[in-house]
């Protein structure tokens, strides 16, 4: 404030433009609306976090096709999986006719390729085309492998099972094991995104010392989304071959 008194006071002489001034002081400060507006960085600051997931991803086109049979009592077509893998049971496949029909089903077991899959709907007739597809699942991470590969390193090779879905960064947790005890020490790793049926290998600092065994498990902290969680956790074969780990 003690800068715009100067400014006025230099001007005396012409009011107009001390007036022109003094208004152009008092546009660059925030009004006092917007000074006391909350801070509120929630709203502005919460990260985005992108993970592939049936919204964001087309769908997949399948095969579809209509019976042929004059049959005015119901409408059937049969839906081929044409996508080259097996469609795992639970995965929604919807189909839509030209006579305005169209519908989902669900599937009851895994739908191997070239396999197929019938529709039938009551008080239809034929004469129509069909096309059908599906949403595939989230992706699916695996440890396919984890090994000392010397007394201080290791080697874990992290695979997504998914033929469609490609697997956003993740973390991997890899923990030394001590036989038939506990965990002596564990480690985080940061694992890059994986392509649909890629694999990456992370080498680790991981000392031997006192440990029988590694646990290594992917996705540890569920940021990708995953159609199976079942299956990310994996052992070193130092387990097996390691008496002191079964039971004798």
């Amino acid at each position: 404030m003690r800068e715009a008194s100067e400014i006025i006071v230099m001007n005396k002489s012409s009011s107009l433009l001390a007036f022109a001034i003094l208004a152009a002081a008092v546009a660059i400060i925030p009004s006092a609306a917007s000074a006391e507006q909350p801070q509120n960085p929630g709203a502005a600051r919460t990260p985005i976090i992108a993970s592939p997931g049936p919204m964001t991803l087309a769908t997949i086109p399948l095969g579809c096709s209509g019976s042929g049979s004059s049959d005015v009592a119901s409408r059937k077509h049969s839906i081929t999986n044409t996508a080259g893998h097996t469609i795992p049971k639970g995965t929604h496949v919807s189909w839509t006719a030209s006579n305005q029909g169209s519908g989902k089903l669900t599937l009851t077991s895994d739908l191997a390729p070239n396999g197929t899959v019938d529709v039938i709907e009551p008080g239809q007739t034929n004469g129509y085309t069909c096309t059908a597809s599906f949403v595939p699942p989230n992706a699916d991470l695996i440890v396919k492998s984890v090994a000392w590969t010397s007394a201080t390193s290791a080697n874990v090779v992290v695979a997504n099972l998914s033929p469609w879905r490609d697997a956003g960064a993740s973390t991997l947790r890899i923990e030394r094991m001590k036989c038939l005890s506990s965990q002596l020490s564990n480690h985080a790793a940061p694992t890059p995104a994986i392509s649909k049926g890629g694999s990456v290998t992370l080498t680790l600092a991981v000392p031997k010392a006192d440990a029988d065994y590694l646990l290594a498990t992917a996705n540890a902290t569920n940021t990708v989304a995953e159609s199976n969680t079942a299956n990310n956790t994996n052992k070193s074969l130092d387990f097996s071959s390691n008496k002191s780990c079964t039971p004798q």
